[in-house]
């Protein structure tokens, strides 16, 4: 595959697909089960980034011997 086409489904999983999700729930096309569970799937994932994002820094530091006396 050549870069344009990698450029171009990058754009669709970061744009499109998360912008046809937003109308489909600001519209109420969407059932509201698949709302809820996209809303719950959200903040599991925003939590995930956010304590194994910290995990894998606290991790880095303590590797580099950061804090060591």
């Amino acid at each position: 595959m050549n870069n344009f086409v990698k450029m171009l489904l990058v754009i669709v999983a970061s744009v499109v697909i998360p912008l046809a999700v937003l109308l489909g729930i600001w519209a109420d096309i969407l059932p509201q089960s698949v709302q809820v569970a996209i809303g719950l799937a959200g903040v599991a994932l925003a939590a995930v980034f956010i304590i194994g994002g910290n995990l894998f820094l606290m991790w880095g530091d303590i590797k580099s011997g950061r804090y060591s006396k």
